[in-house]
This record gives structure tokens, C-alpha cells and sequence, in this order.
């Protein structure tokens, strides 16, 4: 998961159709209505998928497999129907909000049992919070939730999970006697989002061994006297392109950056 610029869906976008929903669903004055007003008018969320897709560099939010343009699911964070697990009738209020929107790659998104594991996986309209007593009936009380699921949107939950380098599955970066929510927080936002879905570990993986292999190739370089510039911008521009926003499961292949000390080496931004 790296973190995604939401504000750039204004600037890809007019907004003012869905803005006008958002303002008359809060006119309406029972679950009835809106549920059908929710029928009538969803589509217009899913004709954002194009921009989702496009500020989201081509791959799923939360998950970082990419995605075909129109593979996608445009999904609510915050579900706009009666929750899973939860007696609340949904964030109806967030139905239109642009800012509540995501791009889930449908493993991430639609409920179903994992062929290895046999649990139930993804989120489907699932939103647990730390303390239920705190759930929001309206959009002034949501500041008082503390939602579990990580938000691709925040960049501090996108460093909440890291990944194991032999078999490329996700992992909290921090253990429970470390900090228990922050590991709460990740694991089940493992489990709800599917993040460690069997195929995707093994691409991990393989993406992994792969910087490392050329992390190795760098540090040689760097150390040779002379250095041969001319492969050394080779190896950094092939490492490069593991990194991108633009290039599956990155932020596993940054970890692997990272963790050898090598960022240095590379322009600001990358982290």
C-alpha cells in the first residue's frame, strides 16, 4: 500500500453531479428513500472509476496489483449500506462524498473464501471500528471513530504493514507487545482486504529477490575504484523502475531499498 492523492480526483473531474446527490440524499427522511435514491444515482460513483484508476497509478489502493482500466471496483470506505457485523444502517451520508471513495481490485473488494486458508476474505461491506459504542449516525460524529481498516488515502496507515522478503506476504510492521492497535490495526486490514491473497505473495517475492539482486549489483559498483558510472545509472535506473508509483506491489520492493541502507542513492520522494 502506498499512499494516494485523493485531491487530484477534483482536478480530473467535475464534481458537481455527485456534490448535488451528496446535497439531496441528506434531505431525505428515511432508510426507504435513500435506498432508492442509492439505486437510482450510483452509477454516478462508478463513472469516476477512470479518474479513481488514473490518480491511483493504474493498481488497486490497497492491495498495489495492477488493474486494467475498467477491472476495478469503485468502493465507499466507509460502506454506504447497512454494515457487516455491525447494527448501523451505513454511512448513507458518505454515499456521494468523492472523498469516500477508493479503487479496490474486486480480490480486495468482494467477499469469498480463500481457495488455501478456507476464510472468509475481503471487504465487503465490512468497516470495524476499536470502540463500536463509538460509531458515527451522522457525518459531525465520525471524528470520533477509530476506524481498523488502513486507509490508502493516509499516508501514516500506509507504513503500518511490511512485508516477509522469503515469501512476499504482508505482515504488521509492528508487533502487538510494540504497539497493539497500530498491529491490530494492520493485520486485520490484511485479512479484510485479502492482502495476502496466495499469488500476489509469490509476485512479491519474486519482485523482491529481484531489487535485491540489483541492490547487491549497486553496492559493488559504489564501491569499485574506479567506479563504472555509466552501469552504476544503468542499475539505478533498472532499480528505479521497481520503485515507481506506477509499478506493482512497490512498497515491498522499497522495504527491500530501505532496509539496505541504499535510499541515498536515489532522488527524494522515494521512501
Amino acid at each position: 500500500m502506498i499512499p494516494v492523492d485523493i485531491q487530484h480526483l477534483r482536478r480530473l473531474n467535475n464534481l458537481e453531479t455527485l456534490n448535488a446527490s451528496n446535497t439531496a440524499i441528506a434531505a431525505l427522511a428515511d432508510d426507504a428513500t435513500r435506498n432508492a435514491f442509492l439505486d437510482q444515482h450510483e452509477a454516478e460513483c462508478s463513472a469516476l472509476r477512470d479518474a479513481l484508476w488514473a490518480i491511483g497509478h493504474m493498481k488497486c489502493w490497497y492491495s498495489e496489483a495492477s488493474l486494467q482500466q475498467c477491472e476495478g471496483h469503485v468502493e465507499h470506505y466507509r460502506p454506504k449500506r447497512r454494515l457487516s457485523g455491525a447494527r448501523h444502517g451505513g454511512y448513507w451520508w458518505r454515499a456521494f462524498d468523492w472523498r469516500n471513495l477508493r479503487l479496490a481490485h474486486p480480490t480486495v473488494n468482494r467477499r469469498k473464501t480463500d481457495y488455501l486458508s478456507g476464510k472468509r476474505v475481503g471487504k465487503g461491506s465490512y468497516f470495524p471500528l476499536r470502540d463500536e459504542a463509538r460509531r458515527a449516525s451522522n457525518v459531525t460524529a465520525e471524528p470520533q471513530e477509530e476506524p481498523v481498516l488502513l486507509d490508502p488515502i493516509n499516508p501514516s496507515d500506509t507504513l503500518l504493514i511490511c512485508f516477509s522478503e522469503e515469501s512476499g506476504a504482508p505482515r504488521p510492521r509492528f508487533r502487538a507487545d510494540q504497539d497493539a492497535w497500530r498491529h491490530e490495526r494492520a493485520e486485520k486490514s490484511i485479512e479484510y482486504y485479502h492482502l495476502d491473497e496466495a499469488s500476489w505473495n509469490a509476485k512479491r517475492a519474486d519482485l523482491m529477490a529481484e531489487v535485491k539482486k540489483l541492490c547487491e549489483r549497486l553496492q559493488r559498483l559504489w564501491l569499485q575504484e574506479p567506479r563504472d558510472t555509466a552501469e552504476y545509472n544503468r542499475t539505478i535506473d533498472e532499480i528505479v523502475a521497481y520503485l515507481s508509483p506506477y509499478a506493482e506491489f512497490s512498497a515491498a520492493c522499497r522495504q527491500v531499498v530501505r532496509e539496505l541502507g541504499l535510499l541515498e542513492h536515489f532522488a527524494t520522494g522515494i521512501t
